[in-house]
């Protein structure tokens, strides 16, 4: 049953239609993390990318996602793939992608338009 449904022609629209808001969520989010001044590490091509934290702003990684996490924004510590100083997230919806906005504002000071 998975199997027919998957190939079956409204299955396959909404996949196509999920496809590209997705694609259309990451690209904000992946400017709204460059205007917020985190080093966006290039090459991504799953629904999720890897970030360095300015850290200068808050003080260490860990002060910024215990900051966040605070906020309910919970972003995964890089360190242990061995990129220290940066985070991995996940592609959100633009709503979260306000709210991540908002804490980092609130945590740092640091104003995006």
């Amino acid at each position: 049953a998975l199997l027919q449904t998957w190939v079956a022609p409204g299955t396959q629209a909404w996949v196509a239609g999920a496809l590209a808001t997705l694609r259309s969520w990451k690209a904000a989010q992946l400017a709204l993390c460059t205007a917020l001044g985190w080093a966006v590490v290039p090459g991504s091509l799953a629904n999720y990318f890897t970030t360095r934290l300015p850290v200068g702003d808050v003080g260490n990684v860990a002060g910024a996602l215990q900051a966040l996490r605070a906020r309910g924004i919970k972003l995964r510590d890089c360190a242990s793939f061995g990129l220290p100083g940066h985070v991995r997230l996940g592609v959100l919806a633009p709503a979260s992608q306000q709210a991540l906005h908002a804490a980092w504002r609130d945590t740092t000071g640091y104003h995006h338009t």
